[in-house]
């Protein structure tokens, strides 16, 4: 099964402390690179970009269809 994450459902699940859930539920999940991006790049967040950086069941992938 594949599986595409947006931001808020990681933040929500980074926030109560269950982030792996996604790990138990599906092995691997997709982010777009801008999900990534938005994940880690806010400097007042670097607790939470460090653990999605760690993350090794968040794998980042390229979009190449985007509807403008």
């Amino acid at each position: 099964m594949l599986i595409v994450s947006d931001t808020t459902p990681i933040i929500t699940l980074m926030k109560m402390g269950h982030l792996d859930i996604l790990k138990q539920l599906y092995g691997k999940v997709l982010i777009p690179n801008a999900v990534y991006m938005e994940l880690t790049s806010n400097e007042k967040f670097v607790t939470e970009a460090s653990q999605v950086m760690n993350c090794d069941f968040l794998e980042v992938e390229e979009v190449d269809n985007e509807v403008i």
